[in-house]
């Protein structure tokens, strides 16, 4: 992890395809965010409570099963 001189929060470096950068470009000025990071970090969030919702249906379905 990297924290910049000039921000308190850590940074990383990323490689994306060229399709899924666009997808972020467009996502980025359609939602008009500030610059790139900040519509990644809240593209990453999305994906992350949409994880923990399909883990939260799973769990429920098992425990139905029982």
């Amino acid at each position: 992890m990297h924290i910049r001189k000039d921000s308190s929060k850590p940074t990383t470096t990323i490689s994306l395809n060229p399709n899924t950068l666009s997808q972020v470009e467009d996502y980025r000025f359609n939602e008009r965010k500030d610059n790139r990071s900040q519509a990644i970090e809240e593209l990453l969030l999305f994906g992350l409570k949409y994880k923990a919702l399909l883990e939260k249906k799973k769990a429920k379905r098992l425990l139905s099963e029982c």
